[in-house]
C-alpha cells in the first residue's frame, strides 16, 4: 500500500517530520511565484481561459492551486513521493475540468470524505493526535477541516482520472516496445546541406524580401523549425563576478600548519567516530575504562585527509565573507535604490502626480571585485539559447554548495520575476563561485525590415535552396539504387560519407533495484552526426531494408541525407520469451505507455467538451516555450 512505511514506522516518522516540513515550506513559499501574474498592471485578475462557457479568472486557478498545494504539503509529510499533481497553469486548468466531471458524478467531497480517505490510505493508523501533530508542522496556516476538504477535492480529481478501464495490450504491442529498444540499425549516409546550394539561388527582389519579412516578422526564431523567425527574443546583459574556489582551497592547503590541523581535528573529531556497536558509556565510572577501545579515529590515521578538509573550510569561509561584502557594500543597496525609484515613478504616474524620483546611475563594481580577488565580466546581450551554452557559468546553479539542486543558471536569469540588479549567487561543479546581477533585460521585439534586410535575404534564399538540395539528394539516391543500394567510399563529390553505429530506435530507461520509477526515462536515440534528427529522419533510418535507399531531412530541413543500410541486428521473439528475457519489464512498459495514451486521449475529449481549443497553451507556458526555443 502507498503508506505502508507510515504504518510500520509512524513513531519514528513523526520525530523526523519537522525536517520534511522544511522541504514543503519551500513549495509553499514558491506557490505565489508559480501562478501570480508575471507583471503588474490594472488587471490583476485576468481571464485565463473559458470553460463550459464561463470565464475562468486567475483567482479561480489560484484557489485550486492553493487547495492542491495544501493537500500536497500534508501528504508529503506521510510519503515524500506522494502528490496529487503539479502546480502550473495547464495542470490546474485540467484539475478544474476534472472537478466538473466529479461534480457530475456526484463524488463525495468535504472534510468527512477527506477524513475517511486518509484513514483508508494509512490503514486506519491515523488518529487525532497524529493528525494534529502533522497539522502543527504546517504552521497552523490552515485549519484541520480545510486540510481534509482540500485532500478530498484532490482525491476526487485523482479518482476521475482513474475511471477508465485498463487498455488492451497485445503480445505484438509488447514486442514492438521490445524491438524499439533492442533491434539495432547501422546506416551509411551522405549529407546534402542546403547552404551549399545557396549560390544557385538569386537574391530576392525588394518586394519578395519585404513579403517574406512580413510573413515571419512576429515569429521568434526556432532552430528546430524550417521556417524563420525575425522577432528578436528576450535578451539580458549580466555582470558576472567569479572566483576559483578550488584554487583558493589549494592555496590555503599549502600554508597550513601542524597546529591548525590538530586544532581542526579536536574540534571535528566527533565526525570521525568509530562504530564499535557498543554504547559509548559502557565503561563509564569503571576502572577498566582505560581498556576501552578508542571511540574516534586518531589524528595520525586522518593526517593525510585533514589538510583538504581544513583548507576547504577556510576557503569557503573566506569566499562567504567576500561575497557578503560585495553584496552589502556594492550591489544590494543599489538594487534597493533602483527598485524604490521604479516603484515611486510608477505610483506617481498612476496617481497623475509629479515626482523627484530618478533612476540611479549604475555603480561601478569592477574596482571592488578586483580588490576582493574576483574576476569581472560584462556579457554581451544574451538570448536564452546563447545563455544555455555561455562560458563555464552555464552549468552553474543557485546556491553555495555544488550539486545542492538549486535552479540552473538559465532558469534563474530568465525567470520573468527575477529582479534587475539583485545579486544572485551561483556555484558550479568545479567549485567556482559566482555573483551575478542583471543590468539589462530587453523584452522580445520586432526589428525593422531595414535593420535585418540581410538576414531576410539569407532566410529567403535558404528556403529556395531546399528544393535544389532535395533534388540533388534524390538524384544521387537513384544512382545508389542502380548500383545495388550500397554507399561506397569515404566521400561523394566532396561530401563526407557518414557511418552511424548500430543503435536502437529507443534508448532504454534506467532504474535502481527495487525502485518503480526510472531515474532515466526511455527516450528516442540521438544521432551524433545528425543534429535535430526529427521523426521523418528516424522513420526513414529505422525503416531501411537491404538494398533500399532513402532520402530524409533533419527536422529544420537544413540538411538532406541519402541513407543506405549498413547493418541490421534483429530482435527476435525467441530472445524476448527466453527464460532470461525481460518480458515482464517490456509488458509493464507497454501497459504504462498505453494507459498514459488512453488517459491523455480521454482528457482531450473532456477538454473539448469544456470548450477548450485543442491547441490551447497557457500564456505563461507559451512565453516560456518561445524563450527556450529562440536563438
Amino acid at each position: 500500500m502507498p503508506f505502508a512505511v507510515f504504518r510500520r514506522h509512524q513513531r519514528k516518522l513523526l520525530t523526523v517530520i519537522a525536517i520534511l516540513a522544511m522541504f514543503v515550506f519551500v513549495l509553499s513559499d514558491s506557490l505565489p511565484r508559480l501562478l501570480s501574474p508575471s507583471t503588474g498592471g490594472a488587471d490583476q485578475n485576468p481571464v485565463v481561459v473559458t470553460l463550459f462557457n464561463k470565464p475562468v479568472y486567475r483567482s479561480d486557478l489560484n484557489e485550486m492551486a492553493v487547495r492542491r498545494n495544501n493537500a500536497n504539503r500534508f501528504m508529503e509529510l506521510l510519503d515524500r513521493q506522494f502528490g496529487f499533481g503539479p502546480i502550473n497553469s495547464r495542470a490546474i486548468v485540467d484539475a478544474l475540468i476534472l472537478q466538473h466531471e466529479a461534480d457530475k458524478l456526484q463524488m463525495p467531497s468535504g472534510p468527512t470524505a477527506g477524513r475517511e480517505w486518509l484513514k483508508l490510505a494509512t490503514g486506519g493508523q491515523m488518529n487525532r493526535e497524529q493528525f494534529e501533530a502533522m497539522l502543527s508542522l504546517l504552521g497552523n496556516q490552515v485549519s484541520g477541516e480545510q486540510i481534509l476538504s482540500d485532500i478530498a477535492s484532490q482525491v476526487r480529481i485523482a479518482k476521475v482520472r482513474q475511471l477508465l478501464a485498463t487498455p488492451v495490450v497485445t503480445p505484438l504491442d509488447v514486442y514492438q516496445t521490445y524491438r524499439d529498444q533492442n533491434e539495432r540499425v547501422s546506416a551509411r549516409m551522405v549529407p546534402f546541406t542546403v547552404d551549399s546550394f545557396l549560390e544557385k539561388v538569386a537574391e530576392p527582389t525588394e518586394a519578395q524580401a519585404l513579403a517574406y519579412y512580413e510573413k515571419y516578422k512576429d515569429d521568434l526564431p526556432d532552430p528546430t523549425r524550417k521556417t524563420p523567425g525575425f522577432k528578436v527574443p528576450r535578451q539580458v546583459r549580466l555582470e558576472i563576478l567569479s572566483i576559483d574556489g578550488e584554487a583558493l582551497q589549494k592555496a590555503h592547503e599549502a600554508r597550513l600548519t601542524e597546529d591548525e590541523l590538530r586544532a581542526y581535528y579536536e574540534n571535528h573529531k566527533t565526525q570521525y567516530k568509530i562504530n564499535t556497536g557498543l554504547p559509548d558509556d559502557i565503561f563509564a565510572n569503571d576502572p577498566r575504562a582505560l581498556l576501552t577501545p578508542p571511540q574516534y579515529q586518531t589524528f595520525e590515521d586522518l593526517r593525510t585527509i585533514l589538510p583538504a578538509s581544513v583548507a576547504e573550510e577556510k576557503a569557503t569561509n573566506e569566499i562567504l565573507e567576500k561575497l557578503t561584502k560585495l553584496k552589502d557594500e556594492g550591489m544590494s543597496q543599489f538594487a534597493d535604490d533602483y527598485q524604490n525609484a521604479i516603484d515611486e515613478i510608477a505610483d506617481a504616474k498612476k496617481d497623475g502626480v509629479k515626482t523627484d524620483a530618478t533612476i540611479p546611475k549604475l555603480n561601478d563594481i569592477k574596482p571592488m571585485a578586483k580588490t576582493e580577488g574576483f574576476e569581472y565580466e560584462l556579457t554581451p546581450l544574451l538570448s536564452r539559447a546563447l545563455a544555455e551554452n555561455y562560458g563555464q557559468i552555464h552549468d552553474a546553479e543557485v546556491g553555495v554548495t555544488p550539486g545542492s539542486g538549486g535552479r540552473k543558471f538559465v532558469e534563474e536569469i530568465f525567470d520573468p520575476k527575477s529582479l534587475m540588479f539583485e545579486p544572485i549567487e551561483f556555484v558550479d561543479s568545479l567549485k567556482r563561485r559566482y555573483l551575478v546581477r542583471k543590468i539589462e533585460d530587453h523584452e522580445p521585439r520586432v526589428p525593422t525590415f531595414k535593420e535585418i534586410r540581410s538576414d531576410v535575404n539569407l532566410a529567403w534564399k535558404q528556403d529556395q535552396a531546399r528544393s535544389i538540395a532535395r533534388k540533388a539528394a534524390e538524384t544521387y539516391a537513384e544512382e545508389v539504387r542502380k548500383a545495388g543500394g550500397t554507399i561506397k567510399g569515404d566521400s561523394v563529390d566532396g561530401r563526407k560519407v557518414l557511418t552511424n553505429r548500430a543503435v536502437p530506435r529507443i534508448e532504454a530507461g534506467f532504474s535502481l533495484p527495487g525502485q518503480l520509477q526510472p531515474i532515466i526515462q526511455a527516450r528516442p536515440v540521438e544521432f551524433p552526426d545528425v543534429p535535430m534528427a526529427g521523426e521523418e529522419f528516424r522513420n526513414a533510418y529505422f525503416g531501411l531494408q537491404a538494398g533500399q535507399v532513402a532520402v530524409a531531412p533533419n527536422e529544420p530541413e537544413t540538411v538532406y541525407y541519402v541513407l543506405a543500410l549498413d547493418q541490421r541486428i534483429p530482435a527476435t521473439f525467441a530472445t524476448l520469451y527466453a527464460p532470461t528475457g525481460e518480458l515482464y519489464r517490456f509488458q509493464a512498459e507497454t501497459e504504462q505507455d498505453a494507459q498514459m495514451k488512453q488517459t491523455e486521449t480521454w482528457l482531450n475529449e473532456l477538454r473539448t467538451q469544456a470548450g477548450l481549443a485543442p491547441d490551447w497553451v497557457p500564456e505563461d507556458e507559451a512565453e516560456r516555450a518561445q524563450n527556450e526555443s529562440a536563438d
